[in-house]
């Protein structure tokens, strides 16, 4: 793509924002300027606070936001790389009007670092519907790889959630180094993201009922690391008995980018580039606490544009640690985990997200880039990457355009995301206790803001039919950042009811059906799996598994790594 080409795409598409945003500014903030605004005030151990009253996007239907509630107390000074300790309080009327700083990470949009060390912040929102029943508490973890993302009303306004009366939750906490640095040691013992997370959920379960929620029944729900997060929950001793229901959208903490199991190879890396030679842990982290946090971040942003190994993610703890959230590794855990109800899903075209790399055109013309995707961790030989070639490229007509993108999107989306799929919800089939609600998403409409968002940056490449990792987001939430939003009476405004219907009637009873829905989502089992395909008004329930004939290549695939590993 040419440069003036770039240059028009690239302002094409910040007036397209623009102009959502004006729309949305026009209709929701001046039209609340002009009316005076209510207040609630809430009492909870911590002080008091003063939330805002609103009114949701699609059905103007009544909620409280409280904004940029601290649930922790700042993880800054020697408290960096520890777990979150709890928030001691403040005196007066707090005012949750706008919601708290953001984890310090880089911004690929601003193209710097963003965010502070003091980030330990969550937002309550909490419909106005009158009922006698405490309401259902739906906790949301945001994505990002573990390396960037917030709870920002900038990409989630529960509004469509709220429509269906539950109190919606969304958290910040601590990402890349500041959030997973493991040094097996208690002065820096990993994880510290997750315990952030933990110590959130359990502050909504200790107050949420002055909030008019029900603490007896939280649901936590996620996104690609937001999802990885909710697994690590499921099977974190930790966490048993602090949530009653999971929603895992696109992610699992069995996928390659999910777990760093050479953590202290990535943690002394990290001491090397900042100018430690010190090989005793305790002095390297004392040396690491001295060290500006934005140094830190600014030196993994670089590192890992050319070093795919530099990983900050979840991670499993020493035996010297005292407060381990994964004791063991997650094959280990997953055995023994308890069980809950839980909807688990992927979108059709999770791959289409490497369209957005700025090596496409070498991806779409050169199959040794895909031989990058196969390093010797994973434990692919030269054979097993040849039988992978040979079944996404070999096997089709790789002359066709189309084709080839999509089994490029295919290969990318199954690697990253989709061949752990089944693997992650088999130790609930087996136990065949608590329901498990499969899905697909492939709905693509005019909201898919992460396609459409592909699609300003590469709009040579040849649309593909479906859903892009993360699509699913727009019909759960409103991105304000971008401000796309569905249109009355359209299939996308439809779609969004209907995702958020399914989602709070399981965060309600554990079952997603109800009788205003034209389906059934029945839950999967091991002797009959089955799926719900959410594709907008062709909604249906499909017989058999998803991605059959990928997914039992993949099984085969790994089940030879690990007879080559024995």
């Amino acid at each position: 793509m040419s440069k003036p080409w770039r240059t028009f795409v690239k302002w094409r598409f910040i007036a397209k924002i623009v102009v959502n945003k004006f729309k949305g500014f026009f209709s929701s903030t001046v039209v609340r300027q002009l009316t005076p605004q209510k207040k609630t005030t809430v009492f909870i151990e911590q002080g008091t606070l003063q939330g805002i009253h609103y009114k949701t996007l699609a059905s103007n239907r009544p909620y409280v936001s409280f904004l940029g509630v601290p649930y922790a107390k700042p993880p800054v000074g020697n408290l960096r790389f520890k777990p979150p300790v709890k928030h001691p309080g403040w005196s007066g009327i707090l005012k949750a009007f706008s919601v708290g700083n953001m984890c310090m990470q880089y911004s690929f949009l601003k193209n710097k670092i963003v965010g502070s060390e003091d980030c330990l912040y969550l937002n309550i929102f909490v419909p106005q519907e009158k009922q006698n029943e405490k309401k259902a508490v739906m906790v949301f973890i945001h994505g990002g790889v573990f390396y960037n993302g917030s709870g920002s009303l900038d990409f989630y306004s529960p509004d469509y959630l709220i429509d269906e009366n539950v109190i919606i939750v969304t958290i910040n906490y601590r990402l890349n180094a500041l959030g997973f640095l493991n040094f097996d040691i208690d002065e820096c013992p990993g994880n510290m993201g997750l315990k952030d997370q933990l110590f959130a959920i359990k502050w909504v379960k200790a107050n949420i009922t002055a909030f008019g929620g029900d603490d007896q029944n939280i649901t936590i729900f996620g996104e690609s690391a937001g999802s990885a997060s909710v697994h690590c929950h499921m099977l974190s001793p930790q966490s048993t008995g602090y949530f009653q229901k999971a929603i895992m959208q696109s992610g699992s903490i069995f996928n390659p980018w999910a777990l760093n199991e050479k953590h202290r190879e990535s943690a002394f890396k990290l001491a090397k580039n900042l100018g430690c030679e010190n090989d005793n842990p305790k002095e390297v982290v004392q040396y690491l606490l001295n060290i500006p946090a934005i140094d830190i971040v600014k030196s993994i942003t670089i590192d890992a544009k050319t070093n795919p190994d530099y990983d900050f993610v979840p991670s499993v703890e020493s035996e010297a640690v005292m407060d381990k959230f994964l004791p063991a590794h997650p094959e280990i855990l997953v055995k023994t985990a308890s069980t809950v109800p839980v909807i688990i899903g992927i979108n059709n075209m999770e791959g289409l997200l490497v369209f957005g790399d700025h090596k496409f055109i070498k991806i779409i013309n050169d199959t040794e880039e895909i031989n990058k995707l196969f390093e010797s961790k994973h434990g692919y030989t030269n054979e097993i990457v040849n039988k992978v070639k040979d079944f996404y490229f070999n096997e089709y007509n790789i002359e066709c355009g189309t084709t080839r993108l999509e089994n490029i999107c295919h290969l990318y989306g199954d690697f990253y995301f989709s061949k752990e799929f089944h693997r992650s919800y088999k130790h609930s089939l087996q136990q065949n206790v608590t329901p498990v609600y499969s899905y697909e998403f492939k709905f693509d409409g005019e909201i898919n803001v992460f396609k459409k968002l592909l699609y300003f940056l590469r709009p040579t490449f040849v649309p593909l039919e479906g859903a892009c990792h993360a699509d699913e987001l727009s019909y759960l939430f409103h991105g304000r950042l971008f401000g796309f939003a569905p249109k009355a009476n359209s299939p996308e405004l439809r779609m969004c009811k209907t995702m958020s219907k399914l989602w709070t009637n399981f965060a309600k009873t554990g079952n997603p059906n109800s009788h205003d829905l034209k389906f059934e989502w029945r839950n999967t089992s091991a002797e009959e799996p089955k799926y719900l395909s959410l594709d907008g008004d062709n909604t249906h329930m499909v017989v058999g598994l998803l991605n059959s004939s990928r997914m039992r290549f993949w099984e085969n695939i790994l089940e030879t790594i690990r007879l080559q590993q024995k």
